[in-house]
């Protein structure tokens, strides 16, 4: 028996493996994924569309007043040369104002022509969820955030209910900021 080149061996080598390996496991269905941003305002769990959200910032502590509004307005900020009306949304809807802590949030809006900053208690980072498993019949038991509830999912013992930035934006609730 003659000797094998390097190139040689490794090709047979090759053979080998190619010939003993199991492919990998097929899947005929491609299952939709749904995808948000998920975050805490007081006790509930909130997640809102990937494409609803333009930006998650820390909590700029300074913020220039606006006079003549209502307690839920914290201020303007100034966010790369754009002013932004920066909102605590439970003191809007709720009524409850937020607590400001370290893992206090801002999440940057622009919908129906309305650009804003979001006060929120916690991002809790991006969920997917099986799109199929959406709950669109049960209705949201939080009063102050069914207006803007569109379905939940459940995980484990967490409900996440779908909040809509777009539905929340063309709100009176949230437009009406002046005394």
């Amino acid at each position: 028996m003659l000797a094998q080149s390097p190139f040689q061996w490794l090709q047979e080598l090759s053979k080998c493996a190619k010939q003993r390996a199991k492919g990998l496991p097929h899947h005929d269905k491609v299952e939709p994924m749904w995808r948000g941003i998920a975050f805490k305002v007081s006790d509930n769990y909130l997640v809102a569309s990937l494409n609803e959200i333009r930006e998650i910032l820390p909590y700029i502590g300074r913020l220039a007043k606006v006079p003549g509004a209502k307690s839920w307005v914290k201020g303007l900020a100034n966010i790369r040369g754009i002013l932004l009306p920066v909102i605590d949304l439970s003191g809007c809807l709720d009524g409850k104002p937020i607590s400001i802590e370290r893992h206090t949030r801002m999440l940057i809006i622009n919908q129906a022509g309305i650009s804003a900053g979001l006060l929120v208690d916690e991002v809790l980072g991006i969920k997917y969820f099986p799109e199929h498993t959406r709950d669109l019949d049960t209705p949201c038991t939080e009063a102050w955030i069914a207006p803007f509830a569109k379905g939940l999912f459940i995980n484990g013992k967490i409900t996440w209910t779908v909040f809509d930035m777009y539905v929340l934006a063309k709100s009176d609730l949230f437009l009406k900021a002046a005394l």
